[in-house]
Formats: structure tokens, sequence, C-alpha cells
């Protein structure tokens, strides 16, 4: 069994990775979690200096999250990866699980700048909409 868990740093993606984790303990599976750093969209109006500082702190911020959850659950769990990706989070998420096969993918019902409301967030929504296997999200 493949899992995949979206995390953006957020509160719900530390529920979702936790889930995840436990699950793939369970079921013996494999856990990959990716990070995806979003295209802002914005920034041609910011200046090509201020655009690249500003990718490269978050794709720094990204990997060292991303190291840090890789080590604490390479304790606990025998096939654990993750990455980090540029783009727009839910179509590289459904790509992932896409090319790789996922049978389970774990989101945050809400990301990091997602608003708290009965609505799911939009990232997440859109996984749901677009991902070839189960997906369960985590509130």
């Amino acid at each position: 069994m493949k899992i995949l868990v979206a995390h953006d740093g957020s509160d719900y993606s530390n529920k979702a990775l936790k889930k995840g984790a436990d699950i793939a303990k369970k079921e013996n599976a494999s856990l990959s979690v990716v990070n995806v750093v979003p295209d802002l969209g914005f920034t041609d109006e910011l200046g090509d200096d201020y655009t690249k500082t500003l990718y490269s702190t978050l794709t720094d911020e990204a990997e060292k999250l991303m190291k840090g959850i890789k080590d604490d659950l390479s304790k606990s769990l025998q096939d654990v990866r993750t990455e980090v990706r540029f783009g727009s989070p839910a179509e590289i998420i459904v790509d992932i699980a896409n090319s790789e096969k996922v049978d389970l993918l774990v989101v945050g019902s809400h990301g990091k700048h997602g608003a708290k409301k009965f609505y799911l967030g939009s990232v997440s929504s859109k996984v749901i909409s677009h991902a070839p296997c189960d997906v369960l999200v985590v509130k």
C-alpha cells in the first residue's frame, strides 16, 4: 500500500500527517509526504530579485520542514519519503498520486492559509475532485 500525505506546515496538515503515519504503521505501507511551495502568481509586480528571495526562503523552509518530518518518521517507519515541489498544490498532489499509483491520499481539511469555515479548503476540495484514489480528509 502507498500513502501520500500533503503537508504545508499547518495544524490541519500535522493532523493529516499523524493519521497517515498511523495508517502506514498498521498496514506496513510506504509513506510519502509532499510539501508544495505555491506559485503565488503576483510575483511579476515584485521584481526578479525579490521574487527569487521569496521563493528561496519558502523553499528553504519547506525543505527544513520535510527533513524534520523524515527524521522523525524514520524512527518508526521503514519506508518514508519526503519531497518539496513548486507549483499549484492541488495539481502537484494529484499528479504525484497518479504517477506513483498512490492507494490513499491524506490531506488536512484546510491549509496554512485556509479560513476556518464550513467548506473545505480550496486545495483539499480540488484534490478530492481529481484524485485517482481514495482521499482521507482530516479535521
